[in-house]
């Protein structure tokens, strides 16, 4: 097919609801892409942008992104051009992807036109990628980025260390080479290489799991701590979210702790509190209900939602008018509060009742959450849990558990026993 019948097709493939939180929406879209640039589908990855600086945070922490090939990016706004640009730059020299960019005239079409890619000058195969592109679809020339030399060595430092490769052997090694760059390149484009840097982010993730879960065992670790050690890594939450807004307040005189996107465009408010809450959970009678504390931080939550409900619409056509694409309505939220282990509710043996177990402090959990629509309350202890299945499902999926990769082997030593498994955070 000529480039012009190629990119008609491609834009049939792609006319599906953008907005939809459907993990196959763009397979069509993939295969045709993946056919025509002689690379599996399962390597091709396709995202749409609402607004240009989640282009480098959604790609930087979508495991699909990092897993690819190449990156298509779908841009949603034509007033954003130089930020996409600035963005695609950032995500590439994250990343070492390249990428390949396509805009449509307005909200209302179907035509998307390609407006060029970013690739590393020491990625040949990403530029063959994009060369293949740019003929496919008669695209705008790509543009190289020159790696610098100390990014380029504290990565493959970072990818050496995921081998197992530490201390004096890395030194050694690395001492008499003349170009890291080309060692990085090179380890990067073979299956070995790409595996071993999955471990290695998987590795990494599980350490951060592993230091957050002895925190909150610790009675002087304060919300602000666990705040500070949190951020920047907010995959802990789960795969439901695509990225993080860069303003912590969206409404006049609220200020939330963690305002997430969700796949559909909405946001999701979650707000932190310590782990050491003693009385998390309290006796009254002969059931355990939230104490205090959890109905307060509920309570401010319900305060954010009723401010979005009744703020939302005004201050997101405001948001809109400035190119900004924030999808107020409805919002949900999560409460992150404390740890079943510092609680400790004794028997009683007047009305006969047991001791609180974990079991049961989760079980009042469950009931008070069973009463809320759009507000959920989760410990520190249940969340951590759930990112280490999480990424212990990553590690299944990818077949890095029986490599004897460094996660594999932390996930033995830390995982609470043989228990079942969890998309990502980002």
């Amino acid at each position: 097919m000529t480039a012009e019948e190629n990119l008609e097709h491609l834009c049939q493939l792609l006319d599906v609801n953008h907005e939809a939180p459907s993990a196959h929406k763009y397979n069509q879209a993939r295969r045709f892409i993946g056919d025509l640039t002689g690379i599996s589908e399962s390597r091709v990855y396709i995202t749409y942008i609402s607004k240009a600086g989640n282009l480098s945070v959604r790609g930087s922490q979508s495991s699909g992104a990092l897993k690819s090939d190449v990156v298509v990016a779908l841009i949603k706004l034509r007033t954003e051009d130089a930020a996409t640009h600035r963005a695609a730059r950032n995500f590439v020299e994250r990343t070492g992807k390249p990428v390949f960019l396509l805009q449509r005239e307005d909200l209302e079409s179907s035509k998307w036109f390609p407006i060029g890619g970013y690739v590393l000058t020491i990625d040949p195969r990403g530029q063959g990628i994009l060369t293949r592109l740019e003929q496919e679809f008669d695209a705008p020339a790509r543009q190289e980025i020159p790696m610098n030399r100390d990014v380029a060595a504290a990565t493959a430092i970072q990818y050496l260390e995921g081998l197992g490769i530490t201390g004096p052997v890395m030194g050694s090694a690395l001492a008499g080479w003349h170009d890291v760059r080309s060692v990085l390149a090179s380890a990067t484009q073979s299956p070995t290489g790409l595996s071993a840097a999955e471990a290695a982010i998987i590795a990494r993730r599980r350490d951060i799991v592993a230091e957050l879960k002895s925190m909150i065992t610790q009675p002087s670790v304060t919300e602000r701590d666990l705040h500070r050690k949190i951020n920047g890594h907010y995959w802990v939450f789960g795969g439901r979210y695509t990225g993080v807004s860069e303003r912590n307040s969206l409404i006049p005189m609220d200020d939330y702790d963690i305002p997430l996107f969700c796949a559909d465009g909405s946001i999701h408010i979650v707000e932190l509190k310590g782990s050491y809450i003693p009385r998390l959970v309290e006796r009254h009678r002969s059931h355990l209900i939230p104490g205090r504390e959890v109905h307060q931080a509920v309570g401010q939550a319900v305060n954010y939602l009723r401010d979005l409900d009744e703020a939302g619409a005004s201050m997101e056509t405001y948001y809109k008018r400035n190119g900004i694409d924030y999808d107020l309505s409805r919002a949900r939220a999560t409460v992150v509060i404390g740890n079943p282990a510092h609680v400790d509710i004794p028997a009683d043996g007047k009305r006969k009742l047991g001791a609180a177990s974990r079991q049961m402090i989760d079980q009042a959990i469950r009931n008070y959450n069973s009463l809320m629509s759009r507000i959920e309350v989760v410990t520190w202890a249940d969340l951590l849990d759930a990112a280490d299945r999480s990424l212990k499902f990553e590690e299944e999926s990818t077949g890095l558990a029986t490599q004897g990769s460094p996660g594999a082997s932390s996930q033995r030593e830390n995982a609470p026993g043989d228990e079942p498994t969890e998309e990502t955070i980002f």
